[in-house]
């Protein structure tokens, strides 16, 4: 693999991550200062699913987030 070809996939995945932490931060945000309750049946598992599944999602996010960066300072 070239010297840019990393890069870029280094850059990719700086990327994605900032993008999943930053969401994931505000949702988290959201579901303090929302009430739930006030949306409809459908919309309810679905913040129940992304409940559940929102600190996997943040580690994984940065985990993202740091391999990129290292990939960036590294080449």
């Amino acid at each position: 693999m070239d010297v840019t070809t990393v890069r870029e996939i280094a850059a990719a995945l700086v990327v994605f991550g900032t993008t999943g932490t930053a969401s994931m931060a505000l949702y988290q945000l959201a579901l303090k200062t929302f009430d739930v309750d006030l949306l409809s049946d459908e919309l309810t598992a679905r913040v129940r699913w992304w409940r559940g599944h929102l600190a996997t999602t943040l580690v994984l996010s940065g985990l993202l987030l740091v391999v990129g960066l290292a990939g960036l300072l590294l080449v």
